[in-house]
């Protein structure tokens, strides 16, 4: 049925039956004229088991007419069907009823649907060619309530016109056809007009303009939710020939809205539009949505009724709060991402175009945008972005801004060149300043896939000052710099993978992890799992970072199967152990105290413990050191075990003169409070490690 369908259904239908009624009324006067005395109180009553209309369904229908004008009538409905919504025993009364020739009217009537009763009154005047209907709650309430129906007509051209006053939103909700999972209005109040007009069994005029004030609503789910919702509705539509040309304005002053995961509050926002109606097709011609606090945008679009589908669509917004756009639109769309806790600054622009189902272009600019986490995990400031996109041709853009930090580490002034076409971006080379030393980006291609974005790249990493880098990160400082190569770096289904090694120099060695994967890097809870190695790192260069004291030597460290929840480790197992080769190795006093007490206050011997005052420096072997880290437990191990009968493990196995061995017999510690306590014996040089 179209949409208009059921109100000229209705409309011709009751016209209808009333001219029906007047004639079999004054039909039944005649009969009842003719008949013997005890007729001389008509009483009649007609039965129709089943009424069929496009409209609506009607099961056991009774119509009764009582006395000679002016009468008792009345209409018992056993059940009534529109669309999905059924009543059952609905009834009218008239208790005083006029008919002639030429008028039915019911000075004072009774309408019961259900538990709710109305006071009923209407005339049908076919002199006039009008009809007259209004209806109020009972019992009457302050502010008063009612419902005025006019209908009149000349010939084949009809108008009508329904005042509401104070309207009950809800039971008029009630009344419509709802499905079980829609949405449920609790309250509402309405105030307005509405005017039709037509030609026969055809509406060519549709005039609206409704207030509606206390609106709440909700849904089982709990997912949709609106309070103290104020509106306010202004529809002009005429029609002729087949074609609809309407106009509309939708004003929202006041009231929230919760509609999962937006929250919105009313504060003037605004939606005008024009369009056409025509073969099963709504077109928008010109619209303006002009939301508050956050700017206005312009779009036009083509809607298929029958199928329900948009076809096309233009979209042109300018200027942008950025600040009130992530409040409202992108933070609730990335709640569990690292950009739910961000706030923005500056001004966005967006221009989008929709074809046949799919989407044609798209152009995003940004200007001066700030964007700051509220963790201080990262920063952009003065970001400017030119973007455009096209679903068939090429196009340039650019990304600029003016400074940035991520996890403390500054990055400067950059200036990106960008590509795209189709569902895929490029950037073929990036320059990135960090810190003292460049992130080389090389071979960076984007693509749109199904599953989401899929993305890729390689590239270098000039030298970075290592001390400058501890620094920013706001841990011990390190010496020497930080360089090496990147190899692919691959993104798909919230998933980084790394294939090949990544290499970099640090401590005058060699750094190399394997097998990294992170997934859920946008998220609150990343998972970074990978293997790391350090070979032949200047033990002196790395423990002149800390008061832990000195050791001179090379190392080599492997840490397999590590795996971080949040960026906290909670699986690894780690292995230090001498690097080969003939290199000096010696150990100062401050370094065997604090191995000590990592080791146990039995690591040495009485003996090795009384050579400890007379020198300043040692000499060893050999330095082991083991940790297998399960939870918040690491379970602790050296070179080997001194002997059969000893639980204890060799960290540091003496050579020369002077020489110590150290032994530890700590075998698990709780790895939480051996990094507290470390950090403690750092600061004081003095650690105590039990």
């Amino acid at each position: 049925m179209k949409p208009e369908s059921f109100w000229l259904h209705s409309v011709s239908s009751f016209i209808k039956i009333c001219k029906f009624a007047i004639r079999f009324w004054i039909l039944f006067l005649v009969f009842a004229s003719c008949s013997p005395a005890e007729a001389i109180v008509p009483h009649f009553s007609f039965v129709l088991e089943n009424i069929q209309h496009p409209a609506f369904n009607i099961r056991s229908a009774n119509i009764r007419l009582t006395g000679t004008p002016p009468s008792a009538f009345e209409i018992n409905l056993g059940e009534l069907t529109l669309g999905n919504k059924k009543w059952r025993n609905l009834h009218m009364r008239c208790h005083r009823t006029h008919i002639d020739r030429q008028l039915i009217s019911c000075p004072e009537g009774e309408l019961r649907l259900g538990a709710q009763s109305l006071s009923l009154t209407f005339q049908f005047s076919l002199r006039d060619k009008q009809f007259d209907l209004a209806i109020q709650s009972l019992p009457l309430k302050k502010p008063a309530e009612k419902w005025q129906l006019t209908i009149s007509w000349q010939q084949e051209k009809w108008q009508s016109t329904l005042k509401i006053v104070n309207g009950d939103g809800k039971f008029l909700a009630d009344l419509l056809p709802w499905e079980d999972d829609q949405i449920q209005i609790k309250q509402a109040r309405l105030n307005g007009d509405i005017h039709m007009a037509g030609d026969r069994a055809a509406i060519s005029v549709l005039l609206a303009q409704i207030r509606v004030s206390e609106l709440s609503f909700n849904d089982v789910s709990g997912l949709h939710a609106g309070e103290q919702i104020g509106l306010y509705l202004d529809l002009n539509a005429h029609k002729r020939r087949d074609v609809w040309r309407w106009r509309s304005k939708f004003v929202w002053p006041e009231g929230e809205v919760f509609w999962q995961p937006f929250y919105f509050v009313g504060k003037g926002h605004q939606l005008t539009a024009r369009g056409v109606v025509h073969d099963q097709h709504v077109r928008i011609t010109q619209a303006k949505l002009n939301l508050a606090d956050m700017g206005e945008a312009d779009f036009s679009a083509l809607i298929n009724i029958q199928k329900r589908t948009l076809q096309q669509a233009k979209l042109s917004a300018e200027n942008l709060v950025l600040s009130a756009l992530f409040a409202n639109i992108i933070r609730p769309l990335a709640v569990e991402t690292a950009l739910a806790e961000t706030e923005a600054t500056g001004r966005a622009s967006i221009t989008w175009h929709y074809q046949d189902t799919v989407n044609q272009s798209l152009t995003v600019d940004l200007q001066d945008m700030s964007l700051i986490d509220a963790h201080g995990r990262f920063a952009v400031e003065k970001l400017n972005m030119h973007l455009p996109w096209n679903g068939n041709e090429s196009r340039n853009g650019a990304i600029q801004f003016a400074s940035a930090q991520v996890l403390g580490i500054s990055v400067g002034a950059t200036t990106v060149s960008v590509k795209t076409k189709g569902m895929t971006v490029s950037i073929p080379h990036a320059e990135i300043p960090v810190l003292d030393g460049e992130l080389q980006v090389r071979n960076f291609g984007a693509l749109l896939q199904p599953s989401g974005w899929q993305w890729q790249f390689n590239g270098r990493l000039l030298p970075i000052s290592m001390e400058k880098l501890t620094e920013s990160l706001r841990i011990q400082p390190m010496f020497g710099f930080l360089s090496g190569t990147i190899p692919k770096m691959s993104y798909a289904n919230s998933t980084i993978t790394m294939e090949g090694e990544l290499v970099s120099g640090i401590f005058d060695g060699v750094a190399v992890a394997r097998n990294l994967v992170l997934t859920g890097p946008f998220s609150m809870t990343p998972h970074l799992m990978a293997d790391v190695a350090m070979y032949h790192v200047d033990l002196d260069m790395l423990t002149r970072a800390y008061s832990f004291g000195n050791i001179q030597g090379r190392v080599d460290v492997e840490v397999n199967d590590l795996e971080l929840i949040n960026w906290e480790p909670v699986k690894f197992d780690a292995k230090l152990a001498s690097s080969a080769g003939n290199y000096k190795r010696r150990i100062s006093q401050a370094a065997v105290k604090n191995l000590i007490a990592l080791g146990g206050s039995s690591a040495v011997t009485v003996v090795q413990r009384s050579f400890l005052g007379m020198f300043e420096q040692f000499s060893y072997a050999e330095i082991g050191w083991g940790c297998k880290l399960r939870g918040r437990i690491c379970y602790m191990s050296g070179i080997r075990s001194p002997s059969k009968s000893n639980a204890g493990y060799v960290l540091v196995k003496g050579s020369g003169i002077p020489a110590i061995t150290i032994t530890g017999y700590n075998s698990e510690v709780d790895w939480p409070e051996l990094l507290k306590r470390l950090e403690h014996a750092i600061e004081s040089g003095a650690p105590v490690i039990h």
